[in-house]
């Protein structure tokens, strides 16, 4: 057999070779990135409005139907809303009614039939229509889940109070005399379904808390909450008039039930089920009480607390048919 000296040893040919072979093996083998290129990535929205009127002209007492041209580039149909107003409030809530309809738009070019009527006794008057068009999920559709576990609470915008995220909950610290509240971004809702689990600390009195919806600013918005202090359950309409406490306009003491006891260091679900200007509340998943306000349509989700320390948890929004 042949060798090759090495110093002192002779090494057989066929280990050399072998040693050889697989050292090739190895470096053929190994991962060698030798370009990495980066790209734009978007989804893009897949309805646009292709036409709609210049303006529109009608007399006291007239009605009016006109039609809007949309596009969708997608393969899968979409409801859509259409959310009409003037940049005259006034005149639009005494004088002007609008079309309140539900469309479904199919792949590709399609016409949106919508009306308006002027009430007989109306004054003349020049404005600006607003029309803002919603795209509706899918019934039961999760439109925003945060857990929280990735240690951050991204997507949220905090407005009041001071907010952070502790041990994969949303946590809360409102004193006495402030509100704290914290809103989903980008999230515009009418009709849907909220829930998140709560649980106050007992490290305060826990006056109140829970779920903000139909939110556009610190003076304008519901709340479902729940209080550890006074073991009730409320929904209330926040207003210029009563920023801090709200109006309570529906809950279990107030509408002469008995209350719900709430304690401290324990978890509560509260789910309240918007649809119109009708309110559904429920406690770990039994119906406690609804109640009815028209004064908001549309606005943000979130949580509220007020004199409390307060962990929220899987924070959800749900769509409704």
């Amino acid at each position: 057999m042949k060798s090759i000296k090495f110093g002192e040893y002779l090494v057989p040919l066929w280990l050399i070779v072998t040693l050889l072979v697989s050292g090739i093996g190895v470096a053929v083998l190994t991962d060698y990135v030798w370009k990495t290129i980066t790209m734009p990535f978007e989804v893009k929205e897949p309805l646009e409005v292709l036409s709609y009127p210049s303006e529109l002209s009608l007399y006291p007492g007239e009605t009016k139907e006109f039609s809007i041209t949309v596009m969708n580039y997608a393969s899968r149909n979409y409801t859509v809303l259409l959310d009409f107003s003037l940049d005259n409030a006034t005149y639009q809530e005494s004088y002007v009614t609008f079309s309140d309809e539900t469309y479904t738009v199919v792949p590709d070019e399609q016409n949106l039939t919508a009306w308006l009527k002027v009430e007989e006794y109306a004054p003349p008057a020049n404005a600006s229509l607003t029309i803002d068009f919603m795209r509706v999920a899918a019934e039961g559709e999760v439109l925003f889940f945060d857990d929280f576990n990735d240690g951050v609470a991204d997507g949220w915008t905090e407005h009041l109070g001071t907010w952070n995220v502790i041990n994969g909950e949303f946590f809360v610290t409102a004193g006495i005399v402030e509100n704290g509240i914290s809103t989903v971004n980008e999230l515009d809702l009418t009709d849907c379904t909220i829930e998140v689990k709560i649980r106050f600390s007992d490290a305060s009195a826990g006056f109140l808390a829970g779920i903000v919806f139909r939110y556009t600013d610190n003076e304008h918005y519901y709340a479902f909450l729940l209080s550890n202090e006074y073991d009730d359950a409320i929904l209330k309409r926040f207003c210029p008039e009563r920023p801090d406490y709200g109006i309570t306009f529906a809950g279990l003491q107030f509408s002469g039930g008995e209350g719900y006891p709430v304690e401290p260091n324990t978890d509560y679900l509260l789910e309240v089920i918007i649809q119109g200007s009708t309110f559904r509340c429920f406690i770990n998943d039994q119906e406690a009480f609804s109640g009815t306000d028209g004064n908001y349509a549309i606005g943000k989700v979130g949580l509220w607390a007020r004199n409390a320390d307060v962990f929220f948890d899987n924070f959800t929004g749900y769509s409704l048919p």
